[in-house]
């Protein structure tokens, strides 16, 4: 059981602190969102830019893990909107909730994880899931909803929003500058780096502590159906990993570093990133919190067998 009590008790146990702060009111609702916005613009992006600027090249380049990323998102958010959307569902609808099926939770609780149970040689890895969960799944789900927003006002206003607004967030740019660095050889100043290093270091606990925060927060008023919100969370904690496993072992035959990297990624519970969109345009915030809840409680034990079983 030493894999359990070493990873994932730590992470859990800052979950569960934060829950605990949010019901005895230590901390009010505005911390959810003040402290979640510092680990989003600030610390979250210091951490990923380090990774990657500290990373040799050759790290970077792992196009097999890359696919196997791609592959098992693209996997369940696909089909999952192309379903609810044969079901008669928005198109905004349909891709948040197909979000809340295949959006790992790569940046809070990845990063942490990994550091732990594979070491630092395996953070380009997970830099590389951040950046493909922000810019290939997040991307997209954000285009279909400002294409369903705007949908009457022209191809280019849609893209030319959605474009801007992925622009603007830290979480792309940030790694990409990082990978930047390090394939040009850029050396930056060691006082520079140690401020970024600083920064960094307060992003997994705030992060681990502000999911518990939001996960405490009073039950939404809209009411999720309990069929979709139990079919979202399989969806996140079963089938996403059976797709990666599919992908990384009979089909690429990655070595086992990347094998247990990308499970690892896979089988984290979902992220908070399709809860951000359900409350900035009002649409299934409830549906996105209750699958955020169950599978952050489920990969507990999903987690945990999966780390004994790797030994």
């Amino acid at each position: 059981m030493s894999p359990v009590l070493t990873a994932v008790f730590p992470l859990f146990s800052l979950i569960a602190i934060g829950a605990a702060i949010r019901r005895f009111g230590l901390l009010g609702p505005a911390a959810v969102t003040e402290l979640n916005r510092f680990v989003v613009l600030l610390a979250l992006p210091a951490v990923l830019f380090s990774i990657m600027a500290k990373a040799h090249w050759s790290t970077l380049a792992q196009p097999g893990l890359a696919t196997v990323y791609a592959i098992s998102m693209l996997g369940v958010h696909l089909p999952v909107m192309a379903w609810l959307l044969r079901r008669g569902a928005s198109l905004t609808d349909a891709s948040i909730d197909a979000l809340g099926a295949s959006y790992a939770n790569t940046g809070f609780m990845g990063i942490p994880l990994t550091l732990l149970t594979l070491g630092a040689t395996a953070l380009p890895g997970v830099g590389l899931s951040v950046v493909m969960t922000a810019c290939v799944l997040f991307a997209l789900a954000l285009t279909t909803i400002e294409f369903d927003r705007h949908r009457g006002a022209g191809l280019l206003p849609t893209l030319r929003n959605t474009a801007w607004a992925l622009l603007k967030n830290p979480l792309i740019w940030a790694p990409l500058a990082g990978a930047l660095v390090s394939l040009a050889g850029l050396p930056l100043p060691a006082p520079a780096m140690t401020a970024i290093d600083l920064l960094g270091a307060a992003a997994s606990p705030c992060a681990l502590v502000v999911l518990g925060l939001f996960l405490a927060a009073p039950a939404q008023d809209e009411v999720a159906p309990p069929a979709g919100w139990i079919a979202l969370s399989a969806l996140k904690l079963f089938v996403q990993p059976l797709i990666a496993w599919l992908v990384a072992v009979p089909l690429l035959h990655l070595p086992p570093m990347q094998v247990h990297l990308a499970m690892l990624m896979a089988l984290l519970p979902t992220g908070t990133g399709p809860f951000m969109l359900a409350e900035r345009y009002g649409r299934r915030a409830a549906m996105s919190s209750k699958v955020i809840l169950v599978t952050t409680l489920v990969s507990m034990a999903t987690l945990s067998a999966y780390l004994v079983w790797m030994g």
